[in-house]
This record gives structure tokens, sequence and C-alpha cells, in this order.
């Protein structure tokens, strides 16, 4: 199955809605140039995306990518309502075929199950924020769609996590010890020695077990320092770079657009212009 990732949790929101149907309906044939979710509360919705038949039911839900034709490929049987949204992330979506990728803040099946009623509320609060005149913000909406992606994608990577095999005790051991050091100049055999093991050996196993890069999670960790650095307008980028354990400031930089979508000074600016 596509799973749909980006880079960034901002986005452009556009519309929503609570569709219901009490007689038969078949979703109209159409190509929109934004993404919709698509989360039913009764009934079924068939429909087609990217060649497969989906019958979507109560508690299940369906991301639509943008220029991508869906249609009903069948008619509901009775009453269907369905919560609906448009909206465009900023940092397109790309497709990964399964698991987690190294590097997002969105990853989200194409279609799936929801095994809370978080989803569901957060649906509401958005179609709430929505209908509203009185908002202090316009930015509201936009930033009630992003809760809702993180927190489906919060739970595609509790689902990824529990079909795991457990962690080894060493590993989780490792990745803690990373996240608390990650701010030394640390290479993978340094890390390795500290667990007493062979470098290309537990580079593997870390990968195996995580399914994230050793070198990968250590870069992720020292993102997260420098994101709480840049976040104060008398920390400089070069001095994040070196403070969060990388000794090339063109390579931080590399690394923070990689996972961050967005360069260290713009993601600097948006405490600056506050």
């Amino acid at each position: 199955m596509r799973i749909f990732y980006s880079t960034s949790a901002q986005l452009r929101f556009f519309s929503c809605g609570n569709f219901v149907s009490r007689e038969t309906f078949t979703h109209q044939r159409r190509t929109l140039n934004c993404c919709v979710l698509i989360l039913v509360t009764e009934g079924t919705l068939n429909i087609t995306s990217g060649g497969k038949e989906y019958a979507v039911s109560k508690g299940e839900y369906i991301l639509l990518p943008a220029d991508e034709e869906h249609f009903g490929h069948a008619p509901s049987d009775g009453r269907l309502s369905y919560l609906w949204a448009h909206f465009k992330p900023i940092v397109p979506f790309e497709i990964y075929e399964s698991g987690v990728t190294e590097s997002f803040e969105i990853a989200i099946p194409e279609y799936g199950s929801v095994p809370n009623s978080r989803c569901e509320m957060l649906f509401r609060q958005l179609l709430d924020f929505s209908r509203r005149e009185d908002l202090y913000s316009e930015a509201l909406p936009a930033c009630s769609m992003s809760l809702l992606l993180m927190e489906l994608t919060q739970e595609h990577i509790d689902s990824v996590n529990g079909s795991r095999s457990s962690i080894s005790p060493v590993i989780a051991s490792a990745r803690e010890w990373i996240k608390s050091n990650c701010h030394r100049q640390l290479s993978a055999s340094d890390i390795a020695a500290e667990f007493h093991y062979n470098t290309e050996y537990f580079s593997a196993l870390f990968k195996k077990e995580t399914g994230i890069p050793l070198i990968g999670f250590l870069n992720k960790c020292r993102i997260e320092v420098a994101k709480n650095l840049l976040s104060s307008e008398n920390v400089s980028i070069k001095e994040a770079a070196f403070s969060c354990g990388f000794n090339d400031e063109k390579y931080f930089m590399k690394m923070f657009r990689k996972h961050e979508g967005m360069t260290p000074m713009q993601y600097k600016n948006y405490f600056l212009v506050k």
C-alpha cells in the first residue's frame, strides 16, 4: 500500500464538510489539484483511487492525492455519511511503499482504519473552526488540519512499531544514549564502541530493529537540538550547527532542509517575525 509522506506538516487548507446521503450515492469522477481526506462515519463509500477499488466503511479513512483521478465504482447501499477536507501540503507528498521513511512529519497510508475516537474529534474540531467567523487567527483551520494529519501519522507509526519484533535492550539503550550525547562529535564507530560492538554489525542491527540508519537517527536527534537553539534570536546558524554536533555548517544546512523541509534561516525567521 502506498504511504504518502512529507517532510513538513505545514499546509494550505481550503474547505471541509460533512456529507450525508440517505439514499444510494455514487461519487463523481474527478481529478482535483488538491488532496482530499475522507473519514466515513456511517455506511460504506465505494471509491477508486490510483486504479484500485476501495470500500471505505465506518471508522475508516482514505487519502486521495492531488492530480490523480478518483471516482465511485459502485453506489453506496443505504445511508452514507462521511467527513471530508481539501488541503495541499506546502512540501508536496512523496510516495513510500511500506514502513516509515527516515525523515518525515507526515506519513499516512492511503487507506486505513482509525482505532480510537481522536481522529473524528479532531475532524469535527476542524469543521467547527471552518464555520466560525470570529476566529482570532485565520491560521486555526490549517493548524487543525495539520494536527489531524499528525494524529493519523502517529497511529500509523504505532501500527508499524507494533508489527515489528520488540527492540532489543541494547538498541533501546543506544537510542537513549544517542539522544543524550548527539551534541558531541560522534561517528558510527564511536557509538558502536560505546556498546562494545563491531561498527558494521551494530549499524546493520540498529537499522534492522528501528527501520532508521544509525547515522540517520543521530542526525535526526541533532536537528531536534538545533531547532530548540534556533528558536532563540541570540543563536546564529553557525552556532546552532556546531552546538548540536555538526562540524560542517553546509552539511548541517543540508540535513536540516532534508528533515524539516526548509532552511535553518527560514525556520529561525518564524520565531523572529513574531
